[in-house]
């Protein structure tokens, strides 16, 4: 698979993990079992980076975009959400990264299904 197909492909499953608060997404399309832990890849990686770090980071870039605050503190609240393979808005996590970006919980849903639309394959 071409390196542009795998980053598409990981940052669709990890978009619709975010989007869709499934574990079970992220699973699905990784060949790995629901409720196993997720692999982290350092940031030091990023030179030659997997294709689901540069996911994370086309996530974490458009949500900076979308909510007008830097990379870094984006990475840094969604970092719990990226671990835990999804994001549930009413969950003390979500609520938690929300306040962070200092931003409504409603306010980082709709970042997140935006970024989501704008990575989708085809736009």
């Amino acid at each position: 698979m071409r390196n542009r197909t795998r980053m598409i492909t990981a940052v669709a499953a990890v978009v619709a993990a975010l989007a869709a608060g499934s574990a079970a997404a992220v699973a699905s399309t990784t060949g790995a079992k629901p409720g196993a832990p997720a692999k982290t890849v350092s940031a030091s990686q990023k030179p030659g980076g997997s294709a689901e770090q540069a996911g994370h980071d086309a996530i974490v870039a458009a949500v900076a975009r979308e909510l007008h605050v830097s990379t870094a503190r984006v990475s840094a609240a969604l970092q719990p959400l990226f671990a835990a393979g999804r994001a549930d808005p009413s969950s003390p996590v979500f609520t938690a990264a929300a306040r962070s970006l200092g931003v409504s919980t409603g306010q980082l849903s709709a970042a997140l299904a935006n970024a989501k639309q704008s990575l989708a394959p085809g736009n």
